[in-house]
């Protein structure tokens, strides 16, 4: 798994060393280093390192460039006490920065000058960024801005301030699902509980933490030591008794035995606390001296030692009273700097005050300078509106001669395109005309004939050529009177459609009796032969579908195609009879 681990981050760097030479590598190098700062710190970490600071030309990817390289260095633990590397982060984000910028740049820098042991600077960052957390969308940084404040308050002995900041944080690891963090946070909130006394805020986190199933070791000997100490603050001695000897098992740190040896003084066991003391000073190591005497002042006692009992209050006082007064210090130099940022804030005031009546005088001169000016340009405004209304005038008059001069033309060009019209309809009409005495002479000729034809034919073949003499004396005569008796005629015909589609029939049996007896070879009825006539005479399905008004229409077309054999995608049913009459 390593060999492989390693492989992977060989080609990653190979990967990036061939983007480098691209334009936009250094944004991608800087993309995907913000995309991995969370999972793979150190992946992330050699990315930044590719990158030459010198070709990084606007400030903007410079101070990006700053705040992922003091964010890696930080999450691989390697603490710097210089601002060399976040500064430009610092110059660029504090004025111009997002919300989220802000925030982590005031949390590194706090970082920073934590890791100088400069906790009032580090503090005051940390508070900068934090006064901004409404605005920001990065939780886990506030959560950890929090946490890292907390511990500032708790070397300052603010024990309120301590819980509340690892109150918050807690909420926000849970909400995020970083459960160890939130665990640590609730430590933390129990420790502070107990040492501001308050029972039931310890009772609350302690019956909460111990719902939790994923507590590493490490934690779960913190809740152990913090379980004695509530027991030691709180509890009887029964309840110190059972769990000395879990405490007894799990002695890894100063902590831990200073614990221990508070247990045993509870319960009279005075000289295995003063041993456990002893053994923790033979080790040289720091220790807390103020804890280590307040326990030891009460053992001495107890014991009978009261010069030893004396002589450790004494010393206990006097590291009591400096801590107080470095509390108070603090306390003052914090009611200071709030005074100092309020008399900042009012001269700010002030000053914004004089600059918004500057400006708004300022605009009141400009506006009356304005107000002459358009009196002035309004003016010669009207002089240049009067001379351009005579030349809109003139143009005006212009355009209208012109219209007219248009419209004149447009005239004369319709009267021509209208004695066009009439000369074509004319000549149209000579033709039909014509057409129409040929067929009289024709329906004239097959009366003569000799041929006996049925009477009910020659009857319909007169009353057509009376519907013809009709039409042509009303052409020859310009009389309305003779059209008038053709329409007549046309209307009482068609009305009757059984009789017409009979009668028209009859018309092409006489006209074209081939053409008829065509579709009786076919074998179509004398019904589909009156339905193929209507196509004969010029018809369109649509309109023989209107004209027979019959629910039956396309059954009959349907049947009248398998009988002729015609295909229902071939050809139309109209061009097909049309053309078979021209054919026959």
């Amino acid at each position: 798994m390593k060999c492989l681990r390693n492989f992977t981050i060989l080609l990653l760097l190979l990967s990036l060393c061939g983007m480098t030479s691209c334009n936009n590598s250094h944004h991608k190098i800087l993309d995907r280093a913000a995309s991995l700062m969370e999972t793979h710190p150190d992946s992330a970490l050699m990315m930044l390192r590719l990158i030459d600071k010198s070709e990084l030309n606007s400030k903007k990817e410079q101070a990006r460039y700053a705040l992922l390289m003091s964010m890696a260095l930080d999450k691989n633990y390697i603490d710097t006490t210089s601002f060399d590397i976040l500064q430009p982060a610092i110059d660029y984000y504090i004025e111009n920065g997002t919300p989220d910028e802000k925030l982590r740049t005031y949390y590194y820098q706090g970082v920073i000058y934590h890791n100088r042991g400069d906790r009032e600077n580090a503090l005051n960052s940390y508070y900068k960024g934090l006064d901004m957390s409404h605005k920001c969308s990065d939780s886990l940084t506030i959560a950890r801005a929090l946490v890292a404040q907390s511990l500032i308050y708790n070397s300052f002995y603010d024990f309120d301030s301590y819980i509340s900041c690892n109150l918050t944080a807690a909420n926000i690891f849970k909400k995020l699902g970083r459960r160890r963090y939130e665990i640590e946070c609730l430590l933390n909130t129990l420790t502070g509980a107990i040492l501001t006394e308050n029972k039931s805020l310890g009772d609350d986190i302690l019956t909460y933490l111990q719902t939790f199933q994923s507590m590493d070791n490490d934690q779960k000997r913190a809740l152990t030591r913090r379980k004695i100490s509530m027991a030691i603050k709180f509890g009887s001695k029964d309840e110190i008794k059972n769990l000395i000897s879990l405490q007894e098992l799990n002695l890894s740190s100063q902590n831990d035995v200073l614990n221990l040896a508070l247990a045993y003084t509870k319960i009279g066991e005075h000289e295995k606390c003063l041993q456990l003391l002893d053994s923790l000073k033979s080790e040289r190591a720091p220790y807390d001296t103020l804890r280590l005497l307040s326990i030891s002042e009460p053992a001495y006692e107890g014991l009978g030692k009261y010069d030893a009992a004396l002589s450790h209050y004494k010393l206990f006082s006097q590291i009591q009273d400096s801590i107080n007064l470095i509390k108070f210090k603090q306390k003052s130099q914090t009611i200071e700097e709030k005074h100092q940022l309020e008399l900042k804030g009012q001269r700010d005031a002030q000053l914004k005050s004089r600059i918004i009546w500057g400006c708004a005088g300022g605009i009141a001169v400009l506006a009356m300078g304005i107000g002459i000016l358009f009196l002035l340009v309004g003016s010669n405004k009207a002089k240049k509106e009067l001379a351009l209304e005579k030349v809109r005038t003139r143009e005006s008059e212009n355009a209208r001669l012109k219209s007219e001069k248009d419209n004149l033309a447009m005239e004369n060009k319709n009267l021509q395109l209208e004695r066009d019209m009439k000369a074509l309809e004319a000549e149209n009409l000579s033709h039909r005309v014509t057409a129409l005495e040929n067929e009289s002479e024709c329906l004239k000729a097959l009366i003569g004939d000799k041929r006996e034809l049925p009477l009910e034919v020659q009857n319909e073949i007169k009353v057509r050529i009376e519907m013809l003499n009709s039409l042509l004396a009303s052409y020859i005569t310009n009389n309305n009177q003779f059209e008038k008796s053709y329409d007549i005629w046309i209307k009482e015909i068609t009305d009757n459609k059984v009789k017409f589609m009979n009668s028209n029939r009859l018309a092409f049996q006489v006209s074209h009796p081939r053409f008829i007896q065509y579709f009786e070879d076919h074998g179509l009825t004398i019904n589909e032969i009156n339905y193929v006539c209507l196509y004969a005479i010029g018809l369109r399905g649509k309109d023989v579908g209107n004209y027979i008004n019959k629910p039956g229409h396309v059954n009959t077309s349907s049947a009248i195609r398998k009988k002729l054999g015609i295909d229902k995608h071939e050809t139309n049913i109209g061009i097909y009879v049309r053309k078979l009459l021209k054919s026959l």
